[in-house]
């Protein structure tokens, strides 16, 4: 595991210590001992695991390293992915992981008190519950992977994000959400600046990261209420 591990790290061109190899390894193998008694993610090979999470998590860094944030959120986080991995690599930014499924969050508390993470705050909530007047528009960088189409996650992330901060969405190739997302970006004063295309450093899968600049500050009437921004989206 430990090998293949960092044979992809070295793939997608990545710094590391021991220490952030030692972390991840712990994380994946508590994940899939987890994973056999609650249902956290649907991939249950391991090798699997470090290229469809772990891998595909990092293909993120090298932006994160160019953003100079110290502070993102993960919206809709899962299993971590990609919060916690990149919360492992980067000790200096401060991650808060939401999720709303609890089973969820109460495994990601587990790995953060098993690592010892303390840029890491774990969160049991809807985004549109979490927010308020001293979170809101505070983020440098907001993360998500997958979790619903681009113009709904867009109204749950972008009221978290500073303006001039950066929205990193994480998407599969070929689902076109961005020509969709045109009236959601200018409602909530965003805009894409680049789609960046990566491939899996072993499997070859490509990917999408969509990287999305707040411009000017968003209308404290978003996101709306719970369940609004999936039934009508912008």
């Amino acid at each position: 595991m430990r090998e293949y591990l960092v044979e992809g790290i070295k793939k997608i061109g990545l710094k590391y210590t021991d220490k952030k190899i030692d972390n991840l390894i712990k994380y994946l193998e508590y994940l899939v001992a987890y994973n056999k008694h609650t249902n956290l993610t649907a991939i249950r090979d391991t090798k699997d695991a470090i290229e469809k999470h772990f891998l595909d998590s990092l293909l993120l860094q090298n932006l994160l390293d160019e953003k100079n944030g110290t502070k993102a959120i993960d919206i809709g986080t899962g299993a971590g992915f990609p919060g916690m991995v990149l919360a492992i690599f980067n000790p200096n930014i401060e991650f808060v992981l939401m999720d709303s499924v609890g089973k969820k969050t109460t495994f990601l508390q587990n790995v953060k008190e098993l690592l010892n993470l303390e840029n890491v705050t774990v969160v049991n909530s809807r985004a549109e519950d979490y927010i308020n007047d001293s979170n809101r528009e505070s983020f440098d960088i907001g993360l998500c992977r997958g979790v619903n189409k681009l113009n709904v996650i867009l109204e749950y992330m972008i009221p978290f994000i500073k303006v001039e901060g950066h929205f990193l969405a994480q998407k599969m190739a070929g689902t076109e959400e961005e020509g969709e997302a045109t009236n959601a970006l200018e409602t909530l004063g965003a805009k894409i600046v680049k789609i960046h295309r990566y491939k899996l450093p072993n499997y070859g899968d490509e990917r999408l990261v969509v990287e999305i600049l707040k411009e000017k500050s968003t209308d404290k009437k978003y996101p709306r209420r719970a369940g609004v921004a999936l039934k009508k989206p912008l």
